[in-house]
């Protein structure tokens, strides 16, 4: 198996890989990821007005948070490594996917309901319901994702990926324009509407993925991990906690900073993820060619190391609307990696735990980043810095990967 992030140039036979992705499938799956994404848009703005309506006070939405990280960090490795064995019966991957995706559903409409009703009753069993919804959500992503790898061989791997970014990041740039529209919905109708386009997406997904035959697991007796392949994978973990980190570190800072010379912070979030958006596709394709999938990825760290804390010092809305744009193609460039990285650097028969293992450091991410939001926001020149620094750790922790990529085991 090719590595996940080649230093040197792609062989002539990896790029021609790129014939070999299924992509209506992959498009579906990107439908399903988009829809994932509107979710948790739904429910970070409505959060703190669900908890409001049903008598709690908002400092509860961090405590939430916080929470629903850290029990991500788990559940999605678990639920990655358990539709790797779930490969008969009733209890096939996509049992899982289905599974979580209806329970997904159910429980987000569950939200507004229990919400208008009385305490003592069912608004006082909001806080466990959206814990639920957030370890329901758990279970199905890292399975649904790890189909990537099936749908598309590793020489197809990155432009791949770029179409699941490019769907994220047009419900990124989609959601500041769209937030005074959702609220005046209510949350009713906004919590139903996203459930319905979570179980549709998934449908269509379905309806795709049954034209596809089941692989044949290879004969043999897969080789127990050793030293380097277990490092490989608590490498794996890292990077998705440490870019996940960076992430929330940057959105948050960016919009703020870019205040200041007079750009609107909404403005600022659009371009950010409408250039993730358009970047995506072309950045994968370039991935394929001569430059290879490493110096890509490699680059788009080395732009959001050097060019995070660039806003700090640009006068005018102009000069940081721009560099805000490349800073969302420079992660558009990351994101595509990761994702090729997580199942390429892995067996195929263990890709739901890579693809586990990247989401779970995400998750652990998100807790950590609302434990500190619970005891001091930090300033717009912090975030940034730490958002630079996070990116450089990533860079670093990157090569630590690469050890699984020879094809090892990375959990029994």
């Amino acid at each position: 198996m090719r590595p996940a992030l080649p230093a040197s140039r792609p062989q002539p036979a990896a790029v021609d890989g790129t014939g070999a992705a299924r992509w209506g499938p992959v498009l579906a799956l990107a439908g399903l990821h988009g829809a994932v994404t509107l979710a948790w848009v739904v429910y970070t703005l409505y959060l703190v007005a669900l908890l409001a309506r049903a008598g709690f006070d908002a400092y509860l939405a961090s405590v939430l948070l916080t929470v629903e990280g850290l029990v991500g960090a788990v559940l999605e490795p678990l639920a990655g490594a358990l539709s790797d064995r779930a490969r008969s019966g009733l209890f096939r991957r996509f049992f899982l996917v289905m599974g979580g995706v209806l329970a997904t559903s159910f429980l987000f409409v569950a939200l507004p309901l229990a919400a208008a009703s009385s305490r003592p009753g069912p608004a006082s069993l909001l806080p466990a319901l959206l814990i639920a919804w957030s370890c329901a959500m758990a279970v199905f992503r890292a399975p649904a994702l790890s189909l990537l790898g099936r749908y598309a061989r590793p020489g197809s791997l990155p432009l791949a990926a770029s179409v699941l970014v490019a769907a994220g990041g047009l419900v990124g740039a989609a959601a500041p324009s769209a937030r005074a529209w959702l609220l005046s919905l209510g949350p009713l109708p906004t919590f139903a509407a996203a459930s319905a386009a979570l179980v549709a997406a998934a449908l269509v997904l379905r309806a795709l993925d049954r034209r596809i035959p089941l692989p044949v697991a290879a004969p043999g007796t897969v080789p127990a991990p050793d030293r380097a392949t277990r490092r490989a994978g608590w490498s794996l973990f890292l990077v998705g906690t440490t870019a996940a980190l960076a992430f929330r570190f940057l959105v948050d800072g960016l919009p703020r900073a870019g205040a200041a010379p007079g750009a609107p912070a909404a403005r600022i979030t659009t371009a950010f993820f409408l250039a993730t958006a358009m970047a995506g596709i072309p950045l994968g394709r370039l991935a394929l060619g001569r430059v290879g999938g490493g110096p890509v990825t490699a680059g788009g760290l080395g732009v959001l190391i050097l060019g995070a804390t660039a806003p700090l010092v640009l006068a005018g809305p102009v000069p940081v609307l721009v560099c805000t744009a490349l800073l969302g193609a420079a992660l558009a460039a990351v994101q595509n990696g990761l994702l090729a990285c997580s199942l390429s650097a892995v067996r195929v028969e263990r890709a739901g735990l890579g693809m586990g293992l990247l989401l779970g450091g995400g998750g652990l991410a998100l807790g950590l980043f609302n434990l500190l939001l619970a005891v001091r926001r930090p300033a717009p020149a912090i975030s940034l810095l730490a958002a630079a620094g996070l990116y450089a750790l990533t860079l670093g922790l990157l090569r630590g990967v690469r050890p699984a990529a020879r094809g090892a085991d990375l959990a029994r």
